[in-house]
């Protein structure tokens, strides 16, 4: 996400392919081809997410990338860590008859959708790849909030959110590989745009 010049290589690739695999799994959650018997698998394939995520984004910080930093962090941390956590627990306590309440993540969705939705235009000074993968996650997230809440019925709100999602890993999967060949051949093999807003 940083073009900037990095202490280490530009960690935005893996952070990137990171947060398409998690947009593919909710996409087949979303949809209904991923059940609850998965949850523990969601959870480990979303642990592993976060751990690419918490690095890149530490790296992205360390460089004075405020912006990347901490989309980076706030995808994984939340995105991914809790809501594997979540999903761990929901499929341990659900295997040994023990009661489990999510009442407290309607509002941490709340939270986390208010936030992207604040700093998207932030990234109009970006690739606009990554505005627009930005502006399809706002709505999605913003669709699986309202879901959550009982405002939305899955039955509207979850094919919409899915394919929104969908659309960000997609999107995110190409920016990943335009930076690794771009960066490789000192050329640009893939086009990322110029930003809507340049300061």
């Amino acid at each position: 996400m940083s073009q900037q010049e990095h202490s280490f290589a530009n960690p935005s690739p893996q952070a990137l392919t990171a947060l398409a695999i998690a947009c593919f799994i909710f996409f087949g959650i979303l949809t209904g081809k991923i059940g609850a018997d998965s949850h523990l698998a969601v959870a480990c394939w979303l642990f592993g997410g976060f751990i690419c995520q918490f690095i890149a984004g530490i790296i992205e910080l360390k460089d004075g990338n405020l912006l990347g930093g901490n989309v980076m962090l706030l995808f994984g941390s939340f995105f991914m860590l809790v809501t594997g956590m979540l999903n761990a627990a929901e499929f341990v306590c659900h295997a040994n008859d023990i009661h489990f309440s999510a009442a407290c993540d309607p509002y941490g969705w709340l939270c986390m959708s208010l936030i992207l939705t604040m700093i998207t235009p932030a990234y109009l000074l970006g690739t606009p790849i990554f505005f627009v993968a930005l502006i399809s996650a706002d709505i999605g997230l913003w669709l699986i909030t309202l879901m959550k809440f009982g405002t939305v019925t899955p039955a509207m709100g979850a094919p919409i959110a899915a394919y929104c999602i969908l659309l960000l890993g997609i999107l995110g999967l190409y920016l990943a590989a335009a930076t690794i060949l771009n960066t490789q051949f000192k050329k640009v093999v893939l086009p990322t745009g110029k930003p809507f807003i340049t300061v």
